[in-house]
């Protein structure tokens, strides 16, 4: 291959790029990625860029010479001893790190460590002139480990500034100031190369470094958020590569880098030893800026018009996919081709990508661990990853060197790593994931504590309480062992104890449990002090023992409830006249004997039977809530399908509501069936009908499910679809292995995400008008905002209880409420799940739904080409949201009164096709 004819085509290329300015394009995508920083972010944004430009311009300027000076006097075989070094130096540094930052503070350690660039590459610029060929090996190495150091220390400081979603907005941008100072520098380099020697490139290097010494003193970090303590701990690398390997996703991330730079060191290799090969001596430090220059200038392009759009299109483990699966290609044509052209190619995906694409997604792995955490161990996975991989990729090509140098024996090596790299890449995504799940776990609320099964020693200690005088603690005792299905343990002898309100329990639990052991004992119970002991045992005598001529004996006990009780057990019986009872329940209701009542509720249940059935409908209906508790328990003791309209009906009172839905699931499927046809009865007691898709949905069957879902489809009532959709989000949580159709769900979906992104396109307008004409700001003007706003979000939730129904192994419940956290952090983590778990185009409309509401993510600028605002209130009125249409009527009548009967509210049936025509997705 014709080495002078390769290095003359990539002059000629850079002398065409060096005449003229970045194309249009390019400038154009600039000023994008610089709009997306928010203002309060721009400090700190703009300081981290002009500071990594500083930085690589001065870098390029040494790199280029290091290369020109080493490969002049010395062979490229030589190459890997240098990388040893490097690596050598570079982990030795790193542990010496946290000495500096005792004696600096924070905010000033990147100041100091380019006053150190700059001080020692002036050092090595003096040196050249006096010492022997041993200096190109310092320089080199000096160059390596110069750049590990402060890039490494840049991006750990830059990391404790901003959250993930910052870091895809801003990275990019930060990172083209890296881009950019190598461009500067190559070019400075190729200018400098035509006046002066390659070793006054080291003089340029050094006043550059001196130069961004100024940037990093306006850099927003705080001593307090990153600094010296962090990096004391940081200081223990043993410590620090423990917790490393303690964790399996930091583990796989040093994995993933520590291939990637094994890669980097064989292309690298390659590429430099086809330049001794075929580049003459006195063209080196031309040859190399010339290329230096053109691949800055097509990382800058990625830099701009790819990373962030990779980022977004395929996530942070798809980008990172794309920089190894290059490479692979390009090192398998090398192998069978060869040649310094076909090196080139290979030179030219790591130049583009090393410090572009792979830079800013390596970056972003480390958001998802806690700040803390990766304070401590970032640094040491960068070193060990980087000069651990160096140091491998040295080795390695050693041990080749010492049986071939052929050029196709290491584009070959180059390609195993690569896939190696990019096997790592796609199988990183599970625990990218989980670690952001880990992340919202901290803000999880506490579920609900299942109680343990009890050992012998806690059921020792539950029996031994039983003897305790305190009433309380006897009670709490009979709970748990009624609660862990132990009554059968309870002793007889606690009949016994002094508390009326033991015994009563205790006889209660007894019986329920089938129990006959204590009936010698109902004889002292019927003449107790205490009359609800005496009502407990009438009603344990009904049910287990039926004694005629003492149930009537006790019809004439002076206590009311008593009576009562005796009474409903003769009914269940046949000893009585149904009409006695009606009429004793009558005039215990208007008199307001609630005592009476309850006894009557609490006999039935006792001693169930057709003959009460009319008793517990009149006692359901009562407005004594312990009587309607008590009535409704008895009902699911005997289903009857005459119960059906009284618990219906006992779903809009709160108090009887649960146990209303147990008794309606002991009615079996014809309940459930009328339960759907009530849901389809617009008509129904609005007050009621909101209640009916949960006792659906406590059917926990798959018929359950479908009934749910078929009303989801044609529902048109908002608050209803809402309350369906939390009631098959319970069902979900109590049936996990059950399925359900997606396609209700989905339409669902993208039903809401329309309404969400309308009613944001609505509230921006009125935002707008706003600021057009301030006049049109008033309290109803902004009330009418806010209500939009509460619709919003109340999309925004239906939209999240639908992913957690249709993806169930995922819980967006979670990521919802991380959203609600106020954390930044927790609320970028949510952010990055959804990009990671939702496909386009929902996610695009969801994330612009969420970014508008927490104000997090891409910033929402004015609107462009706002209608007038008389049409957007007139949409308003007629959007079918009941409550917000009369709100834009209200406004229209106060800016114009004499129009305000020609607006005419869409009813509420047509709320369901509101937003239609705009796409799904659409900015």
């Amino acid at each position: 291959m014709d080495g002078p004819r390769i290095y003359r085509k990539f002059s000629a290329v850079n002398s065409e790029a060096g005449r003229f300015s970045l194309p249009r394009t390019l400038a154009r995508r600039a000023f994008e990625l610089a709009a997306r920083i928010r203002p309060e972010e721009r400090r700190s944004a703009g300081s981290a860029f002009l500071t990594l430009f500083g930085f690589m311009a001065g870098h390029s300027l040494l790199e280029t010479a290091r290369d020109a000076l080493f490969l002049a006097s010395l062979s490229a075989r030589r190459l890997p001893w240098v990388y040893l070094l490097i690596a050598v130096g570079a982990l030795f540094l790193t542990t010496r790190q946290h000495e500096l930052a005792r004696r600096i503070p924070a905010r000033n350690e990147l100041t100091a460590w380019l006053l150190f660039a700059a001080f020692g590459t002036l050092a090595f610029w003096l040196a050249i002139f006096v010492a022997g060929p041993w200096i190109y090996y310092a320089v080199y190495v000096w160059s390596g480990v110069l750049a590990t150091l402060v890039i490494v220390r840049f991006w750990t400081l830059l990391g404790g500034l901003f959250t993930v979603t910052q870091a895809k907005r801003i990275y990019a941008f930060v990172g083209a100031g890296s881009v950019a100072g190598a461009i500067v520098g190559s070019g400075a380099a190729l200018a400098l190369a035509e006046v002066v020697p390659a070793q006054h490139l080291v003089l340029a290097a050094a006043a550059v470094f001196l130069a961004a010494t100024v940037p990093p003193r306006f850099l927003e970090v705080h001593d307090t958020a990153d600094g010296n303590g962090a990096l004391e701990r940081m200081g223990d690398v043993a410590r620090a590569a423990r917790a490393v390997w303690l964790q399996p996703y930091l583990r796989r991330v040093a994995g993933l880098i520590l291939a990637a730079t094994v890669t980097f060191t064989f292309v690298d290799f390659v590429f430099k030893s086809a330049a001794d090969r075929y580049i003459a001596p006195q063209r080196l430090e031309e040859f190399f800026s010339s290329v230096y220059l053109a691949l800055n200038l097509a990382s800058l392009l990625v830099q701009l018009l790819l990373v962030p759009r990779l980022l977004r299109w395929v996530g942070v483990n798809g980008a990172l996919a794309v920089v190894p699966a290059v490479l692979l290609t390009s090192a398998v044509g090398l192998a069978a081709g060869g040649g310094l052209t076909l090196a080139l190619v290979l030179k030219s995906g790591d130049g583009a990508l090393r410090h572009s694409l792979y830079r800013t997604g390596a970056e972003v792995l480390f958001f998802p661990i806690s700040p803390d955490l990766r304070a401590r161990v970032k640094s040491v996975v960068d070193v060990i990853g980087q000069r651990g991989g160096q140091a491998l990729g040295s080795v390695l090509i050693l041990m080749v060197l010492s049986v071939s140098a052929r050029e196709a024996t290491f584009a070959t090596l180059t390609a195993l790593s690569a896939l190696a790299w990019l096997v790592l890449a796609l199988t990183l995504r599970g625990h990218y994931l989980r670690a952001f799940r880990e992340q919202l776990q901290e803000e999880r609320t506490t579920d609900q504590v299942r109680m343990p099964a009890l050992d012998l020693a806690s059921l020792e200690t539950l029996l031994s309480t039983l003897n305790d005088p305190d009433e309380n603690r006897v009670l709490a005792a009979l709970d748990v062992l009624s609660a862990q299905g132990k009554a059968g343990v309870i002793p007889a002898l606690i009949l016994y104890h002094p508390s009326g309100r033991v015994v009563e329990r205790a006889l209660t639990l007894m019986t329920a449990g089938g129990r006959d052991d204590f009936s010698p004992l109902l004889d002292r119970l019927e003449a107790h002090a205490d009359p609800r002991v005496r009502a407990a045992a009438l009603r344990t005598l009904g049910a287990v023992h039926p004694d005629r001529g003492r149930l009537e004996r006790a019809a004439a006990d002076v206590d009311p409830g008593v009576s009562a009780t005796a009474l409903v057990a003769r009914l269940s019986h046949g000893w009585a006249d149904p009409v006695e009872l009606a009429s004793l329940l009558d005039g215990a209701l208007r008199s307001g004997a609630w005592e009476v009542t309850r006894a009557v509720a609490g006999a039935a249940a006792a001693v169930p039977a057709p003959a009460v059935e009319d008793a517990l409908i009149q006692l359901a209906g009562c407005s004594d809530d312990e009587t309607s508790l008590a009535a409704v328990r008895a009902m699911r003791e005997a289903p009857s399908p005459r119960y059906f309209p009284a618990l219906l009906g006992l779903l809009a009172r709160h108090s009887v509501r649960a146990e209303a839905r147990a008794s309606l699931i002991t009615l079996g499927s014809s309940a459930l069936a009328r339960l759907a046809d009530e849901l389809a009865d617009e008509a129904l007691d609005p007050r009621v009908r909101k209640h009916v898709p949960r006792a659906i949905a406590a059917f926990r069957t798959t018929q359950a499910a479908a009934l749910l879902l078929r009303r989801l489809d044609i529902e048109t009532d908002g608050l209803i679809r809402y309350r369906i959709l939390r009631a098959l989000g319970r069902w979900r949580v109590d049936q996990p292995m059950l399925p359900l159709p997606r396609a209700p769900l989905e339409r669902a979906l993208e039903w809401n995400l329309r309404a969400g992104l309308r009613l944001l396109a609505w509230r921006r307008e009125l935002a707008q008008s706003a600021i057009d004409d301030a006049r049109l700001d008033s309290p109803l003007h902004r009330a009418l905002s806010d209500f939009v706003r509460d619709k919003q979000a109340h999309a925004l939730e239906r939209a999240f209880r639908l992913l957690n129904l249709i993806q169930d192994d995922d819980d967006f419940r979670r990521i919802f409420l991380g959203f609600q956290s106020p954390s930044p952090v927790t609320r970028a983590s949510s952010r990055e799940l959804v990009e990671l778990l939702v496909l386009p185009p929902l996610r695009e409309a969801l994330l612009q739904i969420v970014d508008d509401l927490t104000g997090d993510g891409r910033v929402v600028h004015t609107v462009k080409g706002t209608r007038p605002y008389r049409v957007v209130l007139q949409e308003l009125a007629e959007a079918g949201f009941p409550t917000l249409s009369v709100f834009a009527a209200a406004r229209i009548g106060q800016l114009d009164p004499a129009s305000v009967t020609a607006v005419v509210p869409r009813p509420s049936g047509d709320e369901r096709a509101t937003p239609a025509a705009r796409p799904l997705g659409e900015r």
